[in-house]
């Protein structure tokens, strides 16, 4: 990958059954899903590398929380959505990264790594082409673009 993309950062967003985590603990899953991350990516570790990783955690409700069509299950399931630019994990450092990702959650609830435990963490990788992502309304944020509201004007009504 050229060395234009490795500007781009990638983010993790993890959703969780609300009482799942404690906030304390989410705090300390989503540092050490960032740690691993970094590790895979093979970021340096520095204060402002660890500026341009992102993270989101989405608490869902009790009953919102489905296995099978059911919100009546005892032991809640965790969906990591990690998305990275394209082409910047080959598919071992993809399959390192997830099994790391599933260990954090099952040492958060401490939990053995037993696959009727594991089963219920989802990790997923959404790969993004550079034009399909933006920060500031570009997805070149180096260069400044036309807009077509200089043509168009910013007046919004709707259309009769």
């Amino acid at each position: 990958m050229a060395s234009r993309g490795r500007n781009l950062m990638p983010w993790i967003n993890l959703t969780v059954r609300r009482g799942a985590l404690t906030k304390e603990m989410q705090h300390a899953v989503m540092a050490k899903l960032t740690d691993a991350l970094m590790f895979w990516e093979k970021v340096p570790d520095t204060p402002e590398a660890r500026k341009k990783m992102k993270g989101w955690v989405y608490e869902v409700a009790e009953d919102a929380d489905y296995s099978g069509g059911s919100a009546g299950h005892e032991d809640p399931f965790y969906f990591i959505e990690v998305r990275l630019p394209a082409g910047r994990f080959d598919v071992l450092t993809k399959r390192h990264m997830i099994l790391d990702f599933t260990k954090i959650i099952l040492l958060a609830e401490g939990k053995p790594p037993a696959p009727e435990s594991a089963n219920r963490i989802w990790v997923t990788i959404v790969e993004l082409k550079e034009e399909d992502w933006g920060i500031g309304g570009h997805v070149d944020w180096l260069r400044d673009y036309e807009s077509s509201l200089i043509v168009l004007g910013t007046e919004l009504k709707p259309r009769s």
